[in-house]
């Protein structure tokens, strides 16, 4: 462990473990199983201890797993249990006694298991669906069994292989009758609850929050990370971010290079292929992940922009995203304009705001190094703007808002924008030929602000009153007077969204005060 904490330190500009560093680790490992050998110990034992004991998190781990993986599942356990299969004799159930054993032994497993489990999921209160669900998959027998009953046996823990047999013959019965169940009854339950995107604005803000991070290059990683740590909420509270990493994938390519490659005579572009991105993207996320212990899953999306929406809209239900953050297709200049980047990162965002099945916030980084705060353990205040101008993605904005408001180092303000004079209260009506089209749309008209008034009552009487979140109003008569608003605010954060655009957009403005 102290190793692998020292090899994750060392050399931060690597993704990965140089090979002789995986061979100081591997030789570690041989060295305390071939002694525990010599001990008369298993040498399985060893390697479980150091396998807990190892961090799951920088360079070891990504390393060990791409190295290790594909060996060990498709070679290393399948002889290995098929070595054990062979050892075991199966041709002893031939008689009705013998059989009659094994029979016994299932139904005394099953039992005991169903039984256990349910007394345990009805002393937790737990759900009789989820209690079932559970006591099946104790019955599903893993390698653990496979190997607790061939380490007893190589160690002569069982003398008798008559035992040995007995017990090999009920656990591949076990997992043939339950393996095959279990899957159906996942599948089915699947099927019928599919993937139903709750909203902010109905969501418990003490709840997991699952966030779906997307970047095209380590620009706006921090700011993004930042924002992850500040939309956790209070410190009880779980969440599971994921980031991934959107790469271009050329439509024609000049060789036959990866995406990644470059020409002996092309200079590297970091905006180009992401060749050196990863670098600096994995060590923004290591220091992350060691200052808040948060762990973010990566994953990398290689594919044009022209179906690069289809994929990110993909995992995030696969994932079961809250929210998709997606980097703006603008970046400030060091003189404090905005760059337009590539317009295939816009027509992206505008892709994943018409598809998306959960919230959408596109973020635009306007501070260069402000995201760093947040991934900092330091106390600084960060000050939050919320701007509710009324609309169902306002009202979403606001239920993001909650866990904002929540995070102990955010100061969060909902600033409220109201029209100066109450004639216009029916403003934005479209004049209709008929009159029962005016009058449906005056009936929505009213239906929103209705439902506007009742979500702000009760943001106000649960956040505002306790002292918690700060609360303004501002009285405009068109868009000069709201931006006019804006000035002298100070704020870290506004939070912004866009109401007769996309369904469940929110815009966030991140600027460097």
């Amino acid at each position: 462990m102290y190793v692998a904490n020292w090899l994750n330190r060392r050399n931060r500009n690597q993704k990965y473990l140089k090979n002789t560093e995986i061979f100081g680790l591997l030789a570690i490992v041989i060295v305390a199983a071939t002694t525990l050998e010599t001990m008369g110990f298993s040498s399985i034992i060893a390697c479980l201890i150091i396998g807990s004991m190892f961090p799951r998190g920088g360079k070891a781990a990504r390393t060990l797993l791409i190295k290790l993986s594909y060996s060990v599942h498709n070679f290393i356990l399948p002889i290995y249990f098929g070595y054990s299969g062979f050892r075991a004799d199966v041709t002893f159930i031939n008689s009705f006694r013998n059989f009659g054993i094994v029979v016994i032994v299932i139904l005394l497993s099953i039992g005991g298991k169903i039984t256990g489990t349910l007394a345990a999921c009805v002393y937790l209160k737990i759900p009789l669906n989820e209690g079932v669900l559970l006591a099946f998959l104790m019955n599903l027998k893993g390698h653990v069994d496979l190997l607790t009953l061939t380490i007893g046996l190589e160690n002569k823990v069982m003398s008798s292989n008559t035992f040995y047999n007995l017990m090999m013959a009920a656990v591949v019965i076990n997992s043939l009758i339950w393996g095959p169940l279990i899957a159906f009854i996942v599948k089915r339950e699947s099927d019928v609850l599919g993937y139903r995107h709750i909203a902010f604005e109905s969501q418990n803000p003490e709840s997991e929050l699952r966030v779906l991070a997307c970047v095209h290059g380590p620009r706006p990683v921090a700011t993004m990370v930042g924002l992850i740590a500040a939309s956790k909420g209070p410190d009880n509270v779980s969440v599971s971010p994921y980031l991934m990493h959107l790469i271009e994938l050329p439509e024609k390519s000049k060789t036959n290079l990866m995406y990644h490659q470059k020409e002996e005579d092309e200079l590297s572009d970091d905006d180009d292929y992401g060749g050196n991105d990863v670098v600096e993207i994995n060590d923004a996320v290591d220091i992350f992940s060691a200052e808040t212990g948060v762990m973010i899953h990566q994953v990398k999306v290689v594919s044009p922009y022209a179906t690069m929406y289809a994929d990110v809209c993909d995992y995030a239900e696969e994932i079961r995203a809250s929210i998709i953050i997606l980097p703006f297709h603008k970046h400030q200049r060091i003189d404090g304009k905005l760059e337009s980047g590539k317009e295939g990162i816009r027509t992206t965002n505008q892709k994943v705001l018409r598809h998306a099945s959960c919230s959408v916030a596109v973020l635009i980084d306007r501070g260069l190094t402000a995201g760093a705060s947040y991934t900092s353990s330091s106390d600084s205040l960060q000050h939050v703007a919320t701007l509710f101008f009324g609309g169902p993605d306002d009202r979403e904005a606001l239920g993001f808002s909650r866990r904002l408001g929540m995070h102990h180092h955010v100061n969060l303000t909902i600033i409220r924008f109201l029209h100066t004079s109450a004639r216009r209260q029916t403003m934005g009506v479209n004049i209709a030929q008929k009159e029962e089209d005016v009058f449906m749309a005056i009936s929505d008209h009213e239906a929103e602000n209705n439902a506007d008034s009742a979500a702000l009552t009760d943001f106000y009487n649960r956040y505002v009153t306790t002292g918690q979140v700060g609360y303004v109003e501002k009285h405009v008569e068109n868009g000069a007077d709201t931006a006019v608003c804006f000035e002298g605010h100070g704020r870290h954060i506004f939070n912004v969204c866009r109401w007769k655009g996309w369904s469940r957009a929110l815009n966030f403005n991140y600027r460097n005060e």
